[in-house]
C-alpha cells in the first residue's frame, strides 16, 4: 500500500521554498531531481515541477500523467508531451520569469542547457542549498517514517548475530542481509546527493580488507568486488576473531535511516577493543551536546579532541592519511544531508533535524571498529532512532569449532 505525503505538509514545503525564492529574488525554481521531487511534489513521475515565488506550483508531467494525479497533493498538475509545453503553458496566462533557481549541485551540464533554454531570456541561480537547508528539517510524516526505518533496522542488525558463521563470505551475510531487509519492506533504493558517491545497501566488511581505502568519501570503505565497484563487501571468508563490520542501511516510504554494529566470532584483541570502547565514549561525549542551538562543527570538535588524547587518533575516521573530516551526516530522503557533524560545519540544529554519526577506527592490515546510530534534534535534545546494544557483538556461531 503506497504511503502518500500528507497534503499539509507539501504545503508547508512549498511555501518555506517560495520564502527562499523571493529572499534571493528570483522569480521560480524548477526542480527535476528526484529525491527533490518526491519532496516538494509527493510523486517522481517523469516531469519538472516549476514553484513560483509567488504563486501556485505547477507539476508538469511527461510520464507518467495518470500517476501523478494519483500521488501528487500538487493541485495543478499538467500532462506535457514535450518540454516546450511549458513556457508555452506559462506564455498563455501572461507569466513570464525573468530569473529561475535550479539544482545546480546535481542537474548535469546538457540538463541544465536545456532546462534554461525554455526560458532564455530568465537570468539563473543556484537553488541547492536553500533546498538542501529547508529538507534538513523533518515534518511529522517524516518523523514517522524515519522512526520505523530506525526500528526494522535495529531488528535487522540485532538478528545478525545469529547469522554470522565460520566459512562465511562478506557477499554471503550482505545477501541474507539484503533478503530479510526486501522481506521486511526495504525499497532497495538508497539515494545519495553527492556526485558519484554510490552506496547500495551498505556494506559488510571484515578483517584487513575492511581497512582498506577506497574513492568513497567513507571512513571503511572496504575491497569490493571488483575494480569496477572496487568498496564495500567482497569475496573474504570471515575469520575467527577479527572484526566483522555490519554498516547498512534501511529504505522504505522515501526515507532511509544508517546504522552500523562491530561483531566478532570470538574475542577481539586487546587494542581492537580499547579503539571500540572509545567509539562509545565518543557518542556519550557528542549527545551530550546535541540540543537545538547546537553548532554541527562544535560537535565534531567535541569527538576529536576526545580522540585527541587517545593513541588512537591518527586511525579516527580513516586509515591514516585517509581519515575523512567528518563524524556525522544528515539522513532522510538522501543518506547526505544536512547536517553534516564535520569540521567547520556552521549548521544550527534545530527541532526536526536527523542525522546519523559514526566514529570509527582504522587499522591498516589489521581491520576496523566502530559504530552508527541515528538521531532526531527534539525540542529538549535528541531521540535515538537506532535502538540496540553498542559493545561488540559476540557471534553465537563464534563459541564452536567450525
Amino acid at each position: 500500500m503506497y504511503r502518500l505525503t500528507p497534503k499539509e505538509e507539501i504545503s508547508t514545503r512549498v511555501r518555506a521554498l517560495q520564502e527562499r525564492l523571493a529572499q534571493a529574488g528570483l522569480d521560480a525554481a524548477v526542480i527535476v531531481q528526484n529525491a527533490d521531487l518526491f519532496y516538494f511534489a509527493g510523486s517522481v513521475q517523469q516531469g519538472v515541477l516549476v514553484v513560483p515565488a509567488d504563486g501556485e506550483p505547477v507539476y508538469f508531467a511527461r510520464r507518467v500523467y495518470e500517476r501523478a494525479i494519483a500521488e501528487s497533493s500538487i493541485e495543478h498538475i499538467e500532462r506535457i508531451s514535450s518540454l516546450k509545453d511549458i513556457p508555452a503553458w506559462f506564455g498563455k496566462r501572461g507569466i513570464t520569469f525573468n530569473s529561475l533557481g535550479f539544482e545546480l549541485e546535481v542537474m548535469p551540464v546538457t540538463t541544465f542547457s536545456r532546462y534554461s533554454a525554455l526560458f532564455p531570456q530568465a537570468r539563473t541561480a543556484d537553488i541547492s542549498t536553500p533546498i538542501r537547508e529547508i529538507r534538513a528539517v523533518k515534518g511529522p510524516s517524516e518523523i514517522e517514517a524515519l522512526r520505523t526505518c530506525g526500528k526494522k533496522l535495529s531488528a535487522l542488525l540485532s538478528d545478525m548475530r545469529t547469522q554470522i558463521r565460520p566459512g562465511m563470505t562478506e557477499m554471503e551475510l550482505q545477501g541474507i542481509l539484503q533478503g530479510k531487509a526486501i522481506a521486511g519492506g526495504h525499497t532497495t533504493i538508497t539515494r545519495m546527493h553527492a556526485w558519484n558517491q554510490e552506496v547500495g545497501l551498505g556494506c559488510v566488511i571484515s578483517g584487513p580488507d575492511a581497512a582498506l581505502p577506497s574513492y568513497a568519501d567513507f571512513p571503511t570503505s572496504g575491497k569490493g568486488t571488483s575494480p569496477y565497484v572496487p568498496a564495500g563487501q567482497g569475496y573474504r571468508l570471515f575469520e575467527k576473531n577479527e572484526p566483522i563490520i555490519v554498516d547498512v542501511m534501511w529504505a522504505q516510504d522515501g526515507y532511509l535511516v544508517d546504522m552500523a554494529r562491530t561483531y566478532v566470532m570470538g574475542a577481539l584483541s586487546e587494542k581492537m577493543t580499547m579503539a571500540h570502547e572509545l567509539t562509545v565514549k565518543v557518542l556519550r561525549d557528542i549527545e551530550n551536546a546535541i540540543r537545538p542551538g547546537a553548532v554541527a562543527g562544535d560537535l565534531y570538535e567535541i569527538g576529536v579532541e576526545m580522540v585527541s588524547h587517545s593513541p588512537f587518533a591518527a586511525n579516527f575516521m580513516g586509515p591514516p592519511g585517509y581519515n575523512v573530516k567528518f563524524i556525522g551526516h544528515g539522513i532522510g530522503i538522501e543518506v547526505d544531508e544536512f547536517p553534516f557533524i564535520a569540521k567547520g560545519s556552521k549548521t544550527v540544529l534545530a527541532p526536526g533535524m536527523s542525522f546519523a554519526m559514526e566514529p570509527k577506527f582504522v587499522f591498516t592490515g589489521e581491520g576496523a571498529v566502530g559504530l552508527e546510530n541515528a538521531y532526531l534534534v527534539t525540542e529538549t535534545g535528541f531521540e535515538k532512532l537506532t535502538q540496540m546494544d553498542e559493545e561488540i557483538i559476540s557471534c553465537a556461531a563464534g563459541s564452536r569449532e567450525p
